[in-house]
């Protein structure tokens, strides 16, 4: 975990000021240990110019051996010090703390060196003879003449009697460089502590632009309050040096925040705009991972609204045909449009436009999906009507004109022309029905809103209006025509609409029932909703008829229908007039127990 800026601050300003502290302290006390030890060395030399105005003169001589060891054992046992005398060659002639005979020659002795050279010197060095560290000091002895150096006079303390006198001025020292590095680290953290708040309140204010917090403070502002808000309050306060940084701060931040609602805003502009596409539209990477698909995508693979994302399209069970365009766009670097079925076998055509995203870069493509499948159902039935109306009008109209040419080139009279003429009239009237068949569904297929006229009407008056129209045709077949329609029942329509439909339904049941059968008009109400139905005990409709039974010219035996007399565009007529008042109709057929039609209309 990395550490705030004031805690590394803190702790380098600590340590250089420990390390000072602890360097001055050790200074200080290595010069007042010197000077100390300088001072008692100077004492020293003083007390041994002192002693020696009293050194007998033959202190060295052969005739008075023992006159400089009891110099040394006197003036010693006075002063406290140790004294030693050396001859000029360096061997001890005295010592007040040791038998001179038996110490070695102290001409190598720093302090006797330079005593013997001519000098007053002084050392501290561990002593051989004592084992102990001891202060020297050693002057110079020199004979009547004042002139000739005959040896030197050496005093001696023990250093740790002088190091004890220090303790309490190290101590001293020690505490005071304490106190000094404790107040310099309270001056220091509060220094820092200064230095850092200023770089803590501008990344606080940075922390808070990022969170897109910094309007509430400018909306308080805004509001005439009484206080500013708490962190431009401290801002305030902020340094001269830092405050240009603070205010380039906020208007980068008021830029970005402008950059990014204006990007917020253009985003959810376009994604309102995929969102009510009406086609499927898919965005993917070089790899084939979908990275956006819009509803209507997800819509037509049948999957939940955002499980696309992240897939890849070759995970998606058969769209092969979506999987083969997408590779050959990626592989030609140019935009293809294909049109395929969706899934194998499957009646969907899609139209799929595959383009590059990115342009150069060729970050991906976009695959635009448009479901095609009813144009081409309609392009299909527009085929076939052309087709079945040309196929109709050219049986009646090759009869009348063979048969006028007939009339017209004469040789005909009586039964015969009669006979010819009864066949003309009667196909003229065959066409006519399919002009005005033709003609009330082009009326039927424009939006009701602008023709239809509703009113309250009573079932029971519209069935017996069906039932006068198919009079003569069910006579002829010997047919009975019952009534099971609920009594007094009514609803809002158009009165002649739902005649015409029933009777178109009736014409039908009793074209393909037997001689001497039974048709039934049954209407009944439940759940807001009349239903009309048409029974017949015919021979039935073969079940995969039922579903094309209601397209225009769709016979399910073509031949008798045609003898029949009829159109083939009464079924298509009824299911018309059924869709403008909001309903809808349904065929059932049992083989060789007969058919039931039904219509289904709202009550209101």
């Amino acid at each position: 975990m990395r550490r705030s800026l004031f805690a590394r601050s803190l702790a380098v300003i600590s340590a250089a000021v420990l390390s000072v502290a602890v360097l001055v302290l050790a200074l200080s006390i290595a010069i007042s240990e010197r000077a100390y030890i300088r001072s008692n060395a100077d004492g020293l030399e003083r007390a041994a110019v002192a002693a020696a105005a009293f050194l007998p003169e033959d202190w060295n001589s052969t005739s008075n051996p023992g006159a400089a060891a009891l110099f040394c054992a006197d003036v010693g046992t006075e002063s406290g010090y140790r004294v030693t005398l050396i001859d000029i060659s360096g061997r001890v002639a005295g010592d007040s703390s040791a038998d001179s005979i038996s110490m070695s020659n102290h001409s190598d002795r720093t302090e006797v060196a330079g005593a013997l050279a001519g000098r007053a010197s002084w050392s501290r060095r561990l002593s051989t003879t004592l084992g102990e560290w001891m202060l020297y000091a050693a002057i110079p002895l020199r004979a009547p003449d004042g002139k000739t150096i005959t040896g030197a006079l050496r005093l001696a303390l023990p250093l740790p009697g002088l190091m004890e006198s220090l303790g309490d001025a190290r101590r001293s020292m020690i505490l005071a460089a304490l106190v000094a590095a404790l107040a310099a680290l309270a001056g220091s953290a509060a220094l820092v502590r200064i230095l850092d708040r200023p770089v803590v309140l501008l990344a606080d204010r940075a922390r808070l632009h990022a969170r897109g917090d910094m309007g509430s403070d400018a909306a308080a502002e805004a509001r005439g309050a009484s206080q500013p808000p708490p962190l431009r309050r401290q801002a305030d306060h902020m340094p001269r040096e830092l405050k240009v940084l603070e205010e380039s701060l906020d208007s980068m931040a008021a830029d970005l925040n402008k950059k990014a609602a204006e990007a917020e805003a253009l985003g959810k502009r376009f994604s309102a705009i995929l969102d009510s596409a009406g086609e499927a539209i898919m965005a993917l990477d070089c790899s084939l991972k979908i990275i956006e698909a819009n509803p209507a995508a997800h819509a037509m693979l049948g999957a939940e609204p955002g499980t696309l994302l992240g897939l890849l399209l070759t995970q998606i069970a058969g769209i092969s045909g979506l999987v083969s365009i997408a590779n050959r766009c990626i592989a030609s670097d140019r935009a293809v449009a294909d049109e395929v079925n969706l899934y194998p076998g499957s009646e969907k055509i899609v139209r799929v436009n595959a383009s590059l995203l990115g342009g150069a870069e060729k970050q991906g493509i976009v695959l635009a999906i448009s479901d095609i499948s009813m144009m081409k159902r309609l392009e299909t039935m527009r085929t076939d009507f052309v087709a079945n109306v040309s196929h109709e009008l050219r049986t009646p109209i090759h009869l009348i004109r063979g048969f006028a040419e007939t009339l017209r080139s004469g040789g005909l009279e009586g039964e015969a022309a009669d006979r010819y003429l009864e066949i003309i009239e009667k196909n003229a009237l065959r066409m006519e029905r399919i002009v005005e068949d033709l003609l009330s569904l082009a009326r039927l297929e424009k939006d009701p809103s602008g023709w239809l006229s509703m009113e309250s009407c009573l079932v029971e008056d519209i069935g017996a209006a069906a039932f006068e129209n198919v009079k003569n045709q069910a006579e002829l077949k010997s047919i009975r025509l019952e009534s099971a329609v609920q009594s007094g029942l009514r609803l809002m329509a158009n009165p002649g609409l739902v005649e015409q439909a029933l009777t178109n339904l009736l014409e039908n049941a009793i074209r393909y029932s037997p001689q001497g059968s039974i048709v039934t008009l049954e209407a009944e109400a439940g759940n807001g909703i009349v239903e009309l139905r048409v029974r017949d005990r015919g021979s039935g409709i073969p079940a995969p008829d039922l579903e094309r039974i209601f397209e225009r010219f769709y016979r399910a035996d073509k031949s008798r229908d045609r003898k029949s007399g009829g159109t083939g565009l009464g079924l298509a007529i009824v299911r018309h007039i059924a869709i403008a008042h909001g309903g809808s109709v349904q065929a059932e057929s049992w083989s060789g127990e007969g058919s039931v039609f039904t219509i289904r209309l709202p009550l209101k």
